[in-house]
């Protein structure tokens, strides 16, 4: 019974249109912002190996200009814009997405980290940014994180929450 039941959910899941915006980097966009808007789902056809449900990271070689479609919602309909927006912390060649707002928020507090093969003896690849890393979902990765006595913890993890070729580093502190 428990696996029709998880079939059903399952089948269910893949039915249900999905609640998340897609984006997909697009800098070649000129004109107003209206204009700019209604190109971008004739482009998603081009784009569709490249776009994204993930967090929205971009290139750092790259303009932070993305079409993005929200899903529809209660009585909204599906819509597309194409916002330019900012870079924010980079690391690893990946930038967080400041989206374009006219009173933007502070820039959140970044840890201190770096990679690793072995140990965290040698702190001077030490950085101050997100632990954003190019790869894919489930990609093993070995980090040395600052912790607040200003000692660095060894901590092995996986990539994950991707958005493009860019994702977060998730890792578990040691037992201590």
């Amino acid at each position: 019974m428990l696996v029709l039941v998880s079939l059903v959910a399952a089948a269910a899941a893949q039915e249900a249109p999905p609640k998340t915006p897609l984006w997909f980097l697009e800098t070649s966009l000129t004109g107003a912002f209206k204009d700019r808007s209604n190109q971008c789902k004739a482009l998603l056809g081009d784009n569709k190996e490249v776009a994204s449900f993930g967090p929205i990271f971009i290139p750092e070689n790259s303009a932070a200009d993305i079409c993005i479609r929200f899903p529809a919602r209660d009585t909204l309909p599906e819509t597309w814009r194409h916002d330019r927006g900012q870079k924010g912390a980079c690391a690893n060649g990946c930038c967080e997405f400041l989206p374009p707002l006219k009173n933007p928020p502070p820039p959140a507090p970044q840890p201190t980290w770096f990679s690793t093969e072995s140990d965290c003896a040698d702190t001077s690849a030490a950085i101050n940014a997100p632990t954003l890393f190019q790869g894919k979902e489930l990609d093993p990765k070995k980090i040395c994180f600052q912790l607040e006595d200003g000692s660095f913890e060894y901590r092995e993890g996986i990539l994950g929450n991707c958005g493009g070729p860019c994702c977060i580093f998730y890792g578990e502190a040691p037992a201590q």
